[in-house]
């Protein structure tokens, strides 16, 4: 299990220079061509999304109060609460709308050809067992909250909002349990090479 904290995400500009994207890991690390990334983006203006032909995005709003998003003849998807999703086509021209102010997103990309991902988001009020066999990476982002990821070695790691968990098939049966008071929101995605 390796966490990333939000404070270390890299600062990268977007794909169309319309903004700057936080890189919490892009796999292959060295190449424009990546199979899977997962970034964290403040959008604090009105504006065309940049384009990813050929990869599928879901993006997940973590802080502010939301956006819409325009997808032309493919229809619109309003995000207005913290813990809403929207999967679409990297490819489609996507214009975005402020609802009030600044608004904060995860963003997960693949490549729709090469990569089989699976996302769902979770409320964590009590604990919770997370499979890792059969997936290359299972990333556990905490979006609100705090919680704690156990794996089946005993390892166990505290995650504040917005850091992330990278975990492989070693890492066996991951226990998660909010921490602190209160409940925790999760977003659970699990990535492999399509055969």
């Amino acid at each position: 299990m390796i966490v990333l904290r939000e404070s270390g995400y890299a600062a990268v500009p977007w794909k169309n220079g319309g903004g700057i994207t936080r890189e919490i890991h892009r796999a292959p690390a060295d190449t424009a061509a990546f199979d899977w990334r997962l970034s964290l983006a403040t959008i604090d203006r009105a504006g065309p999304f940049s384009s990813f032909d050929g990869y599928e995005r879901t993006l997940v709003l973590v802080r502010g109060a939301g956006v819409e998003l325009d997808f032309g003849l493919h229809g619109l998807a309003r995000l207005s609460t913290v813990g809403q999703m929207a999967c679409f086509d990297g490819g489609w021209e996507t214009e975005c709308t402020l609802l009030d102010g600044p608004a904060t997103d995860l963003n997960l990309i693949v490549a729709k050809e090469r990569i089989h991902a699976h996302v769902r988001l979770t409320g964590l009020a009590t604990a919770e067992v997370i499979q890792t066999s059969g997936w290359t990476e299972t990333l556990v982002c905490c979006l609100s909250g705090s919680v704690q990821v156990e794996n089946a070695a005993g390892n166990l790691e505290t995650l504040s909002a917005i850091d992330v968990a990278r975990c492989s098939p070693t890492d066996g049966l991951l226990r998660c349990r909010p921490h602190a008071s209160g409940p925790a929101a999760l977003l659970i995605a699990a990535v492999r090479p399509r055969e």
